[in-house]
């Protein structure tokens, strides 16, 4: 397996940008010209591919990238392209109809001494290959299906009042700004680091959740509170060199990256640790699970499609019972 790229990520598997023009480098190391702008290097690249022989299921992967990751979430292709690169390891010289049922377990028992909840959802991505690579003519049968994935347990971890005022009055205005909009919308990370102000409009926030784009495209409106206009309006209103569109943005006017804004989380947490403040760490995704467990509707709030899923994942705030006498 050749190195991870530093640069042009966004290229495609074995495309790579030289003097001006694109070309794809084969297993020999022969470098071949798809042109110049990225719509030659794509049309290139799909015809080149298409002839070439799906006799491995590296080819297969490749096919399934370039077609299909691009029509999911960008948080969605950003994790299964991470799923397919462990895939071809374990995988990617076999020929397709060579997989097996007894592969696939093998795979999740091994994976999953380090990594249970990632082997299942590599499992999940290679099923879903496989369910093109059928479409595609290329072979006959599933080796995934009816294959049993690790049990899950779902994450239980409720922030407290306590906790939440504690780690937001160590934080920054822009991640006290961050963390008020997550818990009074319940929106993702993703989709609070992407809000744009056309998107302030007067009747609320509108949002299209970027988990939903490439399913149902169901929109969301977050009517406008005091609470949540003091929280839009505090990260509005922090000082940055250069004008922006961003809502949450660093003091250059650029929208922070997942990992970036994970990092500056993940400091704040070991600082509430080391202060004594926190007596357990929580993640920002856990802001969520408490706006879910606290609202009236929290299934509506969270944009879920099913009680069950709201009930099931993101409801932790015990449930206080009164005793019969």
């Amino acid at each position: 397996m050749g190195r991870k790229r530093n640069v042009d990520k966004h290229l495609p598997r074995r495309v790579y940008l030289k003097h001006g023009a694109y070309y794809f480098v084969t297993p020999e190391q022969k470098w071949i010209r798809l042109g110049i702008t990225e719509a030659e290097m794509h049309r290139a690249l799909a015809q080149m591919l298409d002839d070439a022989p799906f006799d491995r299921l590296n080819a297969v992967f490749d096919r399934y990238e370039r077609e299909v990751l691009p029509t999911k979430a960008p948080r969605t292709q950003q994790d299964n392209r991470a799923e397919l690169a462990n895939l071809r390891l374990a995988f990617g010289h076999m020929r397709p109809s060579a997989l097996k049922t007894k592969h696939v377990y093998a795979y999740l028992d091994a994976r999953g001494q380090t990594a249970r909840v990632r082997a299942n959802r590599e499992r999940s991505l290679l099923s879903h290959v496989y369910k093109y690579a059928i479409r595609w003519g290329l072979v006959e049968h599933n080796p995934c299906a009816g294959v049993m994935g690790h049990k899950e347990t779902p994450r239980r971890r409720y922030v407290t009042d306590e906790d939440y005022l504690a780690v937001h009055q160590l934080a920054s205005p822009i991640i006290q700004s961050t963390m008020e909009v997550a818990i009074i919308t319940g929106m993702r990370q993703g989709d609070i680091l992407s809000l744009q102000r056309h998107q302030l409009q007067d009747d609320g926030i509108h949002v299209t959740p970027a988990k939903t784009k490439d399913r149902t495209g169901r929109k969301q409106i977050f009517e406008w509170t005091p609470g949540l206009r003091a929280a839009i309006n505090q990260a509005l209103a922090l000082p940055r060199r250069l004008a922006t569109t961003w809502v949450i943005a660093n003091t250059h006017g650029q929208p922070y990256t997942r990992n970036g804004f994970k990092a500056m989380f993940g400091k704040l947490m070991t600082k509430a640790l080391e202060d004594g403040l926190l007596q357990e760490r929580f993640t920002f995704h856990d802001l969520r699970a408490k706006a879910g467990s606290e609202a009236e509707d929290g299934m509506r709030l969270l944009g879920h499609q099913s009680p069950a899923t709201t009930r099931r994942i993101y409801e932790r705030k015990p449930d206080r019972v009164k005793p019969i006498r």
